[in-house]
């Protein structure tokens, strides 16, 4: 599969040009020409769905219909149980249309279980009012947490009975590249009668996640994951769920093209999935771009996909934990895909991830990656470490900025091992050259850095863009 972008260059602080080496597609990886080629197929033929009175409207609704069926197909999920909905530009609004629906269960069955290393996205929309919501342990403490504590959970399921409305988690993290046992969750959770909704924005790019490969207990009541985690930027958020389950949900957004029937007083949604529950002008163009890299994908061979970049992470993680300078978090015995964080033992996370991107045009990600409580947990040990001795407060909250985060590399379908190599290459160089590197920034007290002289033109690249 090619990628748009893999070889695009940047003039760097030293002012050698250099092209870039994208390692952030935990938050949003490049383009693939599949995707490009096949909203450019359909374009020509683009119109509104919802009719089969002109020929484009006809060719439009069926490769909407297509992409549904694609999606289900490679998650090997049975059309008659599921359905796959388009939504939104992520994950995000799903999750968020799922809470909501959720809540109309808390009075009888209150308790919410989240697990402890999840995305803003799949925590922030549950702590809803009537919801009362625990968060799940994990496995191991401070910078060596592994994935959920299966044990612990158990327990927990146990204790709260037939008062537990539903558990959410991720199926990989965002931040450690940890994976969750989500199956044995499912059944875990359908043993009570609750529900389970799974964040898989991370793994379905990068693993086989098949639905009849599991006992009936195992599989997902609702799963969600985003277009442009997938190749494909222009492409909507996923919802796949379980007809039977999402009937039971009011419809959170009415519109036109999810009713029967409206009159003054009244409306009547639709009875037929996944229609009722995607009112408005659906993204046509972006679904069928990203089941069109879905059937690529597949057509590789997914089991292909994960042990290529099991080999790359694996490969990663042993060069990082050599540099004796790097601090890699989360159990290192944990298997991993996509994502892995670090810090260097004496620069901070936002001033290395400058360094990397200035001087030798790598694309790393840094803060706390939308994951806030989890990233807290994991530096725990390293912010009780820092020296405060005679700072003033000024002084403490800047220092505690520099310091609250960590620097992410990932993997993606287009990363080589020469990706990697020049990764770990200018891990080591900055350690030879840390005093130079350092004296070209300045610290800023929202605790970023900024070059003194080095500042990318942005302006004439968006002007040459805009024309």
């Amino acid at each position: 599969m090619n990628f748009i972008g893999i070889d695009t260059h940047y003039a760097c602080a030293d002012g050698m040009e250099r092209t870039r080496i994208h390692l952030d597609g935990a938050a949003s990886p490049l383009a693939s020409k599949v995707a490009v080629d096949a909203a450019s197929a359909l374009l020509p033929h683009y119109s509104n769905s919802h009719s089969y009175v002109h020929n484009s409207a006809q060719i439009s609704t069926r490769a909407f219909a297509w992409a549904e069926d694609t999606v289900l197909d490679y998650l090997g999920a049975d059309k008659q149980e599921y359905t796959a909905i388009f939504m939104g530009s992520g994950t995000t609004a799903h999750v968020n249309r799922l809470a909501r629906g959720l809540n109309g269960r808390a009075n009888e069955r209150p308790v919410v279980l989240v697990s402890s290393m999840e995305h803003h996205a799949n925590d922030l929309p549950h702590r809803l009012p009537g919801n009362d919501v625990h968060y799940l342990d994990l496995a191991g403490h401070g910078r060596d947490m592994g994935a959920i504590d299966l044990e612990s959970t158990k327990q927990m399921i146990t204790n709260t009975g037939d008062r537990l409305n539903y558990l959410a988690c991720s199926s990989i993290s965002n931040v450690t590249g940890i994976s969750n046992n989500w199956p044995e969750l499912a059944a875990l959770v359908h043993a009570q009668d609750a529900l389970i909704l799974v964040d898989a924005a991370q793994s379905v790019a990068h693993q086989e996640c098949d639905f009849s490969s599991l006992e009936p207990t195992q599989r997902p009541d609702f799963l969600v994951f985003s277009g442009h985690k997938l190749y494909a930027p222009m492409a909507p958020g996923v919802l796949v769920a379980k007809r039977s389950e999402i009937r039971k949900l009011a419809g959170q957004n009415v519109g036109g093209g999810s009713v029967a029937d409206v009159s003054l007083h009244d409306y009547e949604l639709l009875d037929t999935l996944p229609d009722r529950e995607q009112s408005g002008t659906p993204n046509i163009i972006g679904a069928f771009a990203l089941a069109s890299v879905m059937k690529a994908l597949k057509s590789e061979g997914l089991k292909k996909v994960r042990k290529r970049e099991q080999d790359l992470m694996t490969k990663l993680i042993t060069q990082l934990c050599d540099l004796p300078s790097i601090e890699v978090y989360g159990d290192l015995k944990e298997p991993r895909l996509g994502a892995v964080s670090f810090n260097h033992k004496h620069i901070p996370q936002s001033l290395l991830a400058a360094i990397l991107n200035d001087y030798y045009g790598i694309a790393v990600r840094n803060e706390c990656f939308c994951a806030h409580p989890y990233v807290s947990e994991l530096l725990k040990e390293d912010l009780w470490e820092m020296d405060l001795d005679g700072l003033d407060d000024a002084q403490i909250a800047t220092l505690v900025a520099q310091n609250r985060g960590m620097v992410r590399a990932s993997i993606s379908h287009y990363t080589t091992e020469a990706d990697i190599d020049s990764l770990i290459a200018a891990l080591a160089d900055i350690d030879k050259k840390q005093e130079e590197y350092t004296s070209h920034y300045e610290a800023l007290t929202d605790g970023s850095f900024k070059h003194t002289s080095y500042r990318l033109d942005w302006e004439s690249e968006l002007a040459g863009l805009i024309g």
